[in-house]
């Protein structure tokens, strides 16, 4: 058989298709299980803090440009705001429970449902998806939360 240029060609850029279409989420690292640890301790801190109606701990569980989006109301953003809001936070507990906490190097998501317990004793069900980030230090802060009641919308 003889040698040709062409097919050499040919092999080589489907070799390259091949290489560039596989996924790398093979290669790439994922968390731990230190890692999902730590991330069920900060959420515990964040229920903790709001139980002893401490804004700037539950706060300080989020980035310094962490991000809430409260159900119909505008996002807070950065530590100031989000003291503000965990100050007037209007629920004296809130219950998480995680479903599903995944991510990959310094991210990650985790998603649950929560009881928040109002001053009246009424407890309200919803769900919610924080995004985690990494920080240099090794521990874990929510960069974005978001949550929303299952009850009907008004």
């Amino acid at each position: 058989m003889k040698f040709s240029p062409v097919l050499a060609v040919i092999l080589a850029l489907t070799l390259a298709l091949v290489l560039a279409c596989s996924p790398i989420s093979a290669s790439a690292p994922g968390i731990g299980k230190s890692d999902i640890e730590a991330i069920n301790a900060a959420r515990t801190a964040r229920s903790t803090a709001i139980a002893n109606r401490d804004a700037a701990a539950a706060a300080a569980v989020a980035t310094e440009d962490g991000i809430i989006l409260p159900p119909n109301l505008p996002p807070r953003q950065g530590q100031p705001a989000l003291r503000e809001w965990f100050t007037n936070f209007p629920a004296t507990a809130v219950a998480f429970t995680s479903i599903e906490i995944d991510g990959s190097n310094r991210i990650a998501y985790d998603r649950g449902t929560y009881e928040a317990t109002a001053k009246d004793g009424t407890i309200t069900p919803g769900k919610y998806l924080w995004i985690w980030r990494k920080q240099d230090d090794g521990s874990w802060r929510a960069a974005i939360a978001m949550w929303s009641l299952n009850a009907p919308a008004p």
